[in-house]
């Protein structure tokens, strides 16, 4: 079950190129799921969409390579069925669109957008978690918290230490804060355990549904 907006709503306090940063974050962690289930053409393209993605917040993506990012997006998804939530299909398009959701926040910055990157991993995760507990059902009784999974604990904590760790940034009269290189090199190492993880349940998920990785 993926978190009610409370608990996203701190996000609304953050400026809004920190917004990018959580949205990078959790394009890093899906990158692991991303480029398990996508082919080698396209993930080779997704990975290069996610490194001017990380580019972008330090001025390095000038804007024409970035709109042209998110117009490659739509065709190279539109022919992928991912109408079911358990479906390669599905994972594989949602885990992408977390890389061109990080750059639609960098050019125009929305705590409703941010906050989507984040329920969208969750859901994600929630279904590999499903699956990976043999698709039984946790039953809660009425006025306890519904049980999460692993993963997605897990994924919830690496969001929960990101807005943490940049909550009530000011820019001191110098304009907006803004992540600097130092910054964006940790927040993206500190990705790199949950992506791994993330990369291996996506294949143990893939064996147990049958999904034929190339």
């Amino acid at each position: 079950m993926v978190r009610n907006g409370e608990t996203y709503s701190e996000l609304r306090d953050l400026p809004g190129q920190f917004l990018v940063g959580f949205c990078l974050g959790c394009a890093e962690r899906a990158s692991g799921v991303l480029v398990t289930l996508a082919d080698q053409e396209d993930a080779a393209w997704f990975s290069h969409a996610l490194e001017v993605a990380w580019r972008a917040p330090l001025g390095e993506a000038d804007e024409d390579e970035l709109i042209e990012i998110l117009e490659e997006f739509e065709g190279r998804t539109e022919s992928i069925d991912a109408d079911d939530p358990g479906s390669r299909g599905f994972s594989l398009v949602q885990s992408a669109m977390l890389t061109v959701n990080a750059i639609a926040v960098h050019l125009n910055p929305h705590p409703g957008r941010a906050e989507m990157s984040g329920q969208v991993l969750e859901t994600i995760l929630g279904s590999f978690d499903f699956k990976l507990g043999d698709g039984v059902a946790v039953v809660t009784r009425a006025g306890e918290d519904e049980e999460t999974g692993r993963l997605q604990r897990l994924e919830q904590a690496a969001q929960d230490a990101f807005v943490a760790s940049v909550r009530g940034p000011r820019g001191g009269g110098r304009g907006e804060p803004r992540p600097d290189r130092e910054f964006l090199r940790r927040l993206r190492a500190s990705c790199v355990p949950a992506r791994d993880e993330f990369r291996g349940a996506t294949v143990s998920v893939a064996e147990l549904a049958g999904w034929d990785l190339e």
